[in-house]
């Protein structure tokens, strides 16, 4: 009976050490069964697979990276950051992983500790096209563009297949008003894609962005034609139809595009905007409403819906729209100006004053809010004020008030 028992914790010692000995191959093969399952695009099945080499033995730094990555991937970025940081204990001089978690800082936008991890993956290894690439992006979101295609530059000469650095290059060159750059990238992108929809996708967006209406509806036409079902290059097409006053094309294109999503907010409000061209205010509310149900900061959208409403009569609902848009932008001039059209139409005088007072202050030659602002001067007993105004809008030659300047003004007249 001892010896049976002696024997079966022998037997138990001996295969607790055999798995001792065995974790680390466990570890590495369930490691490389998650990097085949990341190249896969399997990232969730992935991330079990590295779980399992991390609890098998936690002290190898590519398993930590390799967990990171596909954390990040699935937008776990606190999570990846964690791996990272462990990773970079564990091997502080690998460039990989620090250019891991330089993309991380920035996806998470802690700006300054990105920069340092790039420049410092950078001084690693100094041909790492990818960590140039991933700097660029970096000066470009703090508007240093001319840093950023510097970064590009060295990217693409490094590895001239990321097709992604041509493009980011050319959205930088045009910030520099370098547009013949900017579309030779995105011609370089056309001669070399796999997939041309996509590059015709992003040069005619990029040639909506430029105001080449014509071009952007040839390029997006085209990436129709190779991909039909893309939500976003029918959207634009409408765009661009919509700049070349082809209004009826521009509906039937935001209508397509609505049809593959029905929540397509940019969608709604443009279409609005398409019938608000039209005199149609009923089906522009609508659409405006219906893009606001579904993003209630979408600030265009409130302030159509307030050009709709003051257009069809209804100023007090024009009023409660261009508050919400001035809430939203406490800048946007226009829409102080309209509102204080609409409280002056209702015979808010008093009300629509300061709404003129600030877009004068921010434009002091805009001669019809002078006009304007004279006009509610003179319903609020300020008849000098007026008088000034009336002068003012004449003197930047708004005809219109000729006659109030004539009729209100005989002494100012004669200044």
């Amino acid at each position: 009976m001892k010896r049976g028992i002696i024997i079966a914790v022998t037997l138990i010692a001996v295969a607790i050490a055999v798995y001792i000995m065995m974790r680390p191959r466990l570890a590495e093969k369930a490691y490389l069964e998650g990097n085949t399952l990341t190249d896969s695009s399997l990232f969730e099945q992935a991330l079990v697979k590295y779980n399992k080499a991390i609890n098998l033995n936690d002290k190898v730094a590519e398993y930590y990276n390799a967990r990171g990555f596909v954390q990040s991937v699935l937008d776990k970025d606190s999570l990846a950051l964690a791996d990272f940081n462990t990773a970079i204990e564990i091997k502080p001089d690998v460039d990989m992983f620090h250019l891991n978690r330089g993309k991380t800082y920035r996806k998470l936008k802690n700006y300054n500790s990105a920069l340092e991890d790039l420049n410092k993956a950078i001084t690693l290894n100094d041909t790492l096209a990818a960590a140039y690439y991933q700097r660029g992006l970096l000066k470009a979101t703090q508007m240093d563009f001319d840093g950023a295609v510097a970064d590009y530059n060295r990217s693409i000469e490094l590895d001239g297949s990321n097709l992604e650095a041509f493009y980011s290059r050319g959205e930088s060159r045009a910030h520099l008003n370098d547009f013949m750059g900017a579309i030779a990238d995105y011609d370089k992108m056309i001669e070399q894609a796999e997939n041309p929809a996509l590059a015709y996708k992003q040069r005619g967006i990029f040639k909506l962005k430029i105001q080449d209406y014509e071009g952007a509806e040839k390029d997006l036409e085209q990436s129709l034609t190779l991909a039909n079902n893309d939500k976003e290059v029918l959207f634009n097409i409408g765009q661009a139809k919509f700049n070349l006053n082809k209004i009826d094309d521009a509906i039937s294109f935001y209508n397509k595009a609505l049809k593959i999503d029905s929540k397509y907010d940019l969608a709604y409000g443009s279409r609005a905007g398409a019938y608000l061209k039209k005199n149609n205010f009923k089906l522009a509310i609508q659409d405006f409403t219906k893009a606001i149900e579904l993003n209630s900061s979408y600030q265009k959208a409130y302030y159509g819906r307030g050009i709709s409403k003051a257009l069809s009569g209804d100023y007090k609902g024009s009023i409660s729209d261009f508050s919400k848009v001035i809430e939203i932008a406490p800048d946007f001039a226009q829409a102080y100006y309209n509102r204080g059209v609409s409280n002056a139409i209702l015979g808010n005088h008093k009300e629509a004053l300061p709404d003129y007072d600030f877009i004068i202050a921010k434009d002091s030659k805009y001669a019809e809010a002078y006009f304007n602002r004279g006009i509610s001067r003179m319903n609020t007993q300020n008849e000098k004020g007026a008088c000034e105004d009336f002068k003012k809008a004449v003197d930047l030659g708004y005809k219109q008030a000729e006659p109030m300047l004539k009729m209100y003004c005989r002494n100012a007249e004669q200044q």
